[in-house]
C-alpha cells in the first residue's frame, strides 16, 4: 500500500501545553514519521507520513491532543507520496513557522 502525506494544523489552546512533545510520542507510537512545530498564528502544524491506517490513528489523536490542550479545529490535507519521501522518524521542530498557507485561519 502506498504511503500518504498528511499536512495538518491544529487550532485552539495548543501552544504552551506540551502539544508538540505529546505529538512526537503519539506519532512514534502509531508508526508515523514527520514533524511538528508551533506556528506564528498560534496553531500547531506539521507533516506526517505513513500508512493510511496509521495516519488515521494519529489524526484522531490530533483532534484531542494532550489533556491540557483544547483543540477547537483541525485542518488536514492528504496526498499520496513516493517511498523516497519518507522521513524515517518524527521530530519536534524548534521555533515558529508560518504554517502551511492552505491552513491559514481567517
Amino acid at each position: 500500500m502506498a504511503l500518504q502525506l498528511m499536512k495538518y494544523a491544529v487550532y485552539g489552546r495548543v501552544q504552551g501545553v506540551y502539544f508538540r512533545d505529546s505529538a512526537v510520542k503519539q506519532a512514534r507510537a502509531t508508526g508515523v514519521a514527520g514533524w511538528v512545530q508551533n506556528n506564528l498564528d498560534g496553531s500547531v502544524g506539521g507533516e506526517a507520513i505513513g500508512q493510511p491506517e496509521n495516519l488515521v490513528q494519529f489524526q484522531e489523536w490530533l483532534k484531542q491532543g494532550p489533556p491540557s490542550a483544547r483543540v477547537e479545529d483541525l485542518k488536514t490535507e492528504h496526498h499520496d507520496v513516493e517511498e523516497d519521501h519518507f522521513y524515517g522518524h518524527f521530530e519536534r521542530r524548534k521555533g515558529r513557522g508560518a504554517g502551511p498557507p492552505a491552513f491559514t485561519k481567517s
